[in-house]
């Protein structure tokens, strides 16, 4: 038989297992708890990235139709500056690295033949990222982790760009006889293709897409 002395020591050894099993479950929780928190402010801020290359993709196309050109590539480098207003109130930045947007012309010597901004998502498996021909990882070809991005006048890709998965096509346009001609109004094309046009409609009001410069034909 075992003494006293003995199941004292067998009870006190369960005991300190328990407590070691009883704080590892605890630091296991807490450490997915953080996963979770972590991967939850990712996502908000790839919200907000994306948001932002919108805006500034709004903004420079406004600039392009009172200018007749894209802006200078320096001006997305200082962050809530105001120096492209009434265009964008203050110039956003990303949200968690609080450094400027990566503005690409596609010819510093000529602003008006088109753009591309750029940014880094966090969520590296973005079904945006495929359908844009980049890869999460190394990104669209312009610089490592920038992986999605806007543009005019160009893919947002470099063009021969592989990124090393077939990427989501893109829907084709609607079909239609109607465009957006390049002063914003919804005319009948016999060759919308030839003509430059982005996208066809085949109602006559070109569904009142017109207001959006991205949507016009080039002539």
């Amino acid at each position: 038989m075992k003494s006293f002395r003995q199941l004292q020591l067998v009870k006190k050894g369960f005991t300190l297992i328990e407590l070691l099993i009883v704080v590892s479950i605890i630091i296991l929780l807490l450490l997915l708890i953080f996963i979770n928190w972590r991967r939850q402010i990712d996502r908000g801020y790839d919200v907000l990235r994306k948001k932002h290359l919108s805006d500034i993709k709004r903004a420079f196309e406004e600039y392009y139709n009172d200018h007749g050109c894209y802006p200078a590539a320096t001006i997305l480098s200082n962050c809530n500056g105001i120096e492209f207003q009434p265009y964008l109130q203050t110039i956003p930045c990303d949200p968690a690295s609080k450094l400027p947007y990566k503005y690409v012309p596609v010819d510093d010597s000529n602003l008006c033949r088109g753009f591309r901004v750029f940014t880094s998502l966090r969520d590296t498996g973005d079904s945006d990222i495929g359908r844009l021909g980049c890869n999460g990882i190394t990104g669209c070809g312009f610089g490592v982790g920038f992986n999605y991005g806007i543009s005019s006048g160009v893919t947002v890709a470099q063009p021969g760009f592989n990124p090393g998965y077939t990427p989501t096509p893109t829907p084709p346009a609607p079909p239609g006889q109607y465009a957006c001609d390049p002063n914003g109004i919804c005319n009948s094309y016999g060759d919308p293709v030839a003509s430059g046009c982005p996208i066809t409609f085949a109602q006559s009001n070109c569904n009142n897409a017109c207001g959006v410069p991205s949507n016009r034909c080039l002539r």
